[in-house]
Order: C-alpha cells, then sequence, then structure tokens
C-alpha cells in the first residue's frame, strides 16, 4: 500500500503544506530497525505468512515457506549467509540489503517497505 505524506493535501488541484494549518503534524519517520519478533509477526499480519509459522520462524528459527522461497532464489554463495542472518539476528535494519530482495520478491515498492517497517514497529 502506497504512503501518502501527511504534509500535503491535495486541494482544488493544488497542494497545500498541511504543516502551515497543522504544525503538529509530521510524517512519520520509520525506524532504522525492527526486532525479530516484529518482522515475523508482521509479516503475518500482512498475510505474507501464516501466523503459526510466524510462531515457529521465532521460537524455532524455522522459516516459513515463502521465506524459504526467497532464500532458495538466492545465489547459491548468498544462501547460507542468508539464512545466518534471518536465523540468528536478534533485529532487522531496514537498509540490509536482504530487505531490498525481501521486499522485491514480494512486489514491495520502498514506500511498501517503510509502512511495513512503520507498522512492525508498533507492534
Amino acid at each position: 500500500m502506497p504512503m501518502i505524506s501527511v504534509r500535503q493535501y491535495f486541494a482544488n488541484g493544488d497542494y497545500v503544506d498541511v504543516e502551515q494549518f497543522f504544525p503538529d503534524i509530521a510524517d512519520p519517520v520509520v525506524p532504522a530497525d525492527i526486532s525479530k519478533r516484529q518482522f515475523y509477526q508482521q509479516l503475518a499480519a500482512s498475510s505474507y505468512i501464516s501466523e503459526a509459522e510466524a510462531v515457529a520462524a521465532v521460537a524455532t528459527g524455522t522459516f516459513p515457506a515463502a521465506v524459504e522461497a526467497i532464500v532458495v532464489g538466492l545465489p547459491s554463495p548468498d544462501q547460507f549467509p542468508a539464512r545466518m542472518f534471518l536465523m540468528g539476528a536478534s533485529t532487522f535494519e531496514r537498509t540490509h540489503p536482504l530487505v531490498a530482495v525481501f521486499a522485491a520478491a514480494l512486489g514491495m515498492s520502498d514506500p511498501d517497505v517503510d509502512a511495513f517497517w512503520l507498522a512492525a514497529a508498533q507492534l
């Protein structure tokens, strides 16, 4: 889902800076990282994986089928580091290269990933 800046409002064909009327409104700040739990829980909340798969990913490190498919799609030398990262990291950084790989595989744009990160940070 694309994000729209809360700073702009389309009125009569012109963009208006909403801050001039509501100075306390600000664009949400995308967190630099989210926890492993937040990542997998948001994947489930977004219907990319099941709730049972999210629990298994966090509890035992079992990759959900969708995650496994993305890892298997990587070049062979990149699969082991990806598995180690996804299994062992306690936090996932928004700027990590694997985030872009996942986004592309899931058909997500940069604003979609930002929205995902923002939603996950609220969990």
